[in-house]
Protein backbone atom coordinates (compact mmCIF):
# COMPACT_ATOMS: atom_id res chain seq x y z
CA UNK A 1 0.00 0.00 0.00
CA UNK A 2 1.48 3.52 -0.89
CA UNK A 3 1.71 6.08 1.59
CA UNK A 4 1.11 9.77 1.01
CA UNK A 5 3.49 12.21 3.08
CA UNK A 6 3.62 15.65 4.04
CA UNK A 7 3.96 17.06 0.71
CA UNK A 8 1.67 14.95 -1.11
CA UNK A 9 3.73 12.18 -2.99
CA UNK A 10 2.90 9.34 -2.86
CA UNK A 11 6.07 6.27 -1.94
CA UNK A 12 6.37 3.00 -1.26
CA UNK A 13 9.02 0.93 0.65
CA UNK A 14 11.63 -0.97 -0.86
CA UNK A 15 10.49 -4.28 0.75
CA UNK A 16 7.14 -3.39 -0.47
CA UNK A 17 8.01 -3.07 -4.18
CA UNK A 18 10.35 -6.28 -3.86
CA UNK A 19 7.33 -8.21 -2.38
CA UNK A 20 4.61 -6.47 -5.41
CA UNK A 21 1.97 -6.36 -2.32
CA UNK A 22 2.72 -3.05 -0.61
CA UNK A 23 2.95 -4.57 3.11
CA UNK A 24 6.67 -5.29 3.23
CA UNK A 25 7.59 -7.58 6.46
CA UNK A 26 8.85 -6.80 9.47
CA UNK A 27 12.83 -8.07 8.23
CA UNK A 28 12.77 -6.22 5.57
CA UNK A 29 11.46 -3.11 7.30
CA UNK A 30 14.20 -3.05 9.56
CA UNK A 31 16.42 -3.41 7.00
CA UNK A 32 15.29 -0.80 5.00
CA UNK A 33 15.15 1.66 8.16
CA UNK A 34 18.74 0.50 9.37
CA UNK A 35 20.23 1.29 5.93
CA UNK A 36 19.14 4.73 6.65
CA UNK A 37 20.11 5.14 9.42
CA UNK A 38 23.79 4.19 8.05
CA UNK A 39 23.59 6.36 5.17
CA UNK A 40 22.81 9.28 7.26
CA UNK A 41 25.29 8.37 10.19
CA UNK A 42 27.75 8.17 6.81
CA UNK A 43 26.59 11.81 5.80
CA UNK A 44 26.73 13.38 9.25
CA UNK A 45 30.54 11.68 9.36
CA UNK A 46 31.39 13.36 5.67
CA UNK A 47 30.35 16.78 6.82
CA UNK A 48 32.25 16.36 10.06
CA UNK A 49 35.51 15.47 8.63
CA UNK A 50 34.81 18.07 5.58
CA UNK A 51 34.75 20.42 8.38
CA UNK A 52 37.40 19.82 10.51
CA UNK A 53 40.05 20.19 7.42
CA UNK A 54 39.33 23.59 7.57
Amino acid sequence: MAQIDADGWDYVSLAALRDGNGDPSRPAAILQYGLLACARIGLVGSVVMLASEK
